[in-house]
C-alpha cells in the first residue's frame, strides 16, 4: 500500500510539473516547483517506509516540539521519592493509589510490575524492552526526516533538469523560455531550503528528544528497581543526583523515611 502511495505521489508531482508550466518567471514563487518538492521527497520515502512510519514520525515531531521535559523530570522524581517512602513504610501493596495517579507510562507500568510481585530481574528486562522499543521508534522517525533532507537537493536537481529540457525545447520561441528557467532555478532553491532548514533540523530535533527521553526512562528504571528492592532512601537520592545532574532537573527535597 505504501509503495503504491509513493509511486502515485511521484507520478502526480512529475505530471503536475509537465502539465502546468509557468508562463513567465515569477521570482521566488513557482507552483510547479512547490508541488515537486512538496510531494517528491515524502513520496520517495514511502517506497521504503510504511504509511504508519510516516504518521508516527509526524506525531513524534509534534510531541518533541511541545515537550516539557523539565516538568516531567520534577514530577517523576517526586513520584519516585513518594513511592519509595510508601513502599518502605506501608508495604508494596500501598503503591496502588500512587500508581493510579501517575501520568508517565513507563513509571506507571513499572509500579504495576512491582505490585504484581515481579522479580527485580524480570522488571528490568520488561522495562528495558519497552525503552528499547521506544528508542527504535524514535530513531526510525529521525532517520525518515534525515533521509528526506538528503533527497530534497536531488529532487531539486530533477526539477532543474526538467526546466533545462523545457528551455531547450523552446529555443525557437524566446517568449517561452521563462517557464523553463523558473523551474530550473527555483526547484534547486526549494530543495536546498527544505533539506537544510526544514527536514534536517526536524530529524535532529527528534534525536535530541530521544536522548532526553532515554535519560528519563533510565532514571525511572533504576528508581523502580530501587523501590522493588526496598533499599534505603540514600540509594534513591543517589539515583536522583546521578540522573538529575545529566538532565538538569531539580533534585527532590522531600524527607526520607
Amino acid at each position: 500500500m505504501s509503495q503504491l502511495l509513493g509511486l502515485s505521489g511521484i507520478s502526480f508531482a512529475i505530471w503536475y510539473v509537465l502539465a502546468h508550466p509557468a508562463m513567465k518567471f515569477h521570482g521566488y514563487w513557482d507552483p510547479a516547483a512547490m508541488v515537486l518538492l512538496g510531494f517528491g521527497p515524502p513520496s520517495v520515502m514511502m517506497l521504503s517506509h510504511t504509511l504508519a512510519d510516516m504518521i508516527v514520525g509526524i506525531k513524534l515531531l509534534g510531541s518533541s516540539i511541545f515537550s516539557r521535559h523539565r516538568q516531567h523530570q520534577v514530577e517523576i522524581i517526586d513520584a519516585l521519592t513518594r513511592a519509595s517512602q510508601t513502599a518502605r513504610t506501608d508495604g508494596l501493596g500501598a503503591l496502588v493509589p500512587l500508581r493510579d495517579r501517575m501520568q508517565y507510562d513507563l513509571l506507571r507500568d513499572g509500579i504495576s510490575l512491582i505490585i504484581n510481585d515481579f522479580k527485580p530481574e524480570e522488571i528490568r528486562h520488561n522495562l528495558t524492552a519497552r525503552i528499547n522499543a521506544k528508542q527504535s521508534k524514535m530513531a526510525l522517525a529521525a532517520s525518515l526526516f534525515e533521509n528526506m533532507s538528503k533527497l530534497c537537493p536531488g529532487m531539486g536537481m530533477i526539477g532543474t533538469l526538467m526546466g533545462l529540457i523545457a528551455m531547450l525545447s523552446n529555443m525557437n520561441d524566446p517568449s517561452k523560455l521563462g517557464s523553463g528557467m523558473a523551474l530550473a532555478l527555483i526547484t534547486t532553491l526549494y530543495g536546498l531550503m527544505l533539506g537544510t532548514i526544514i527536514y534536517g533540523p526536524w530529524g535532529e530535533k527528534i534525536h535530541i528528544e530521544a536522548e532526553k527521553i532515554l535519560e528519563i526512562d533510565l532514571m525511572v528504571l533504576e528508581g523502580v528497581i530501587n523501590i522493588k528492592s526496598k533499599k534505603s532512601s540514600v540509594h534513591m537520592k543517589d539515583i536522583m543526583k546521578t540522573y538529575g545532574s545529566k538532565t538538569g532537573a531539580p533534585q527532590a527535597t522531600r524527607g526520607a523515611s
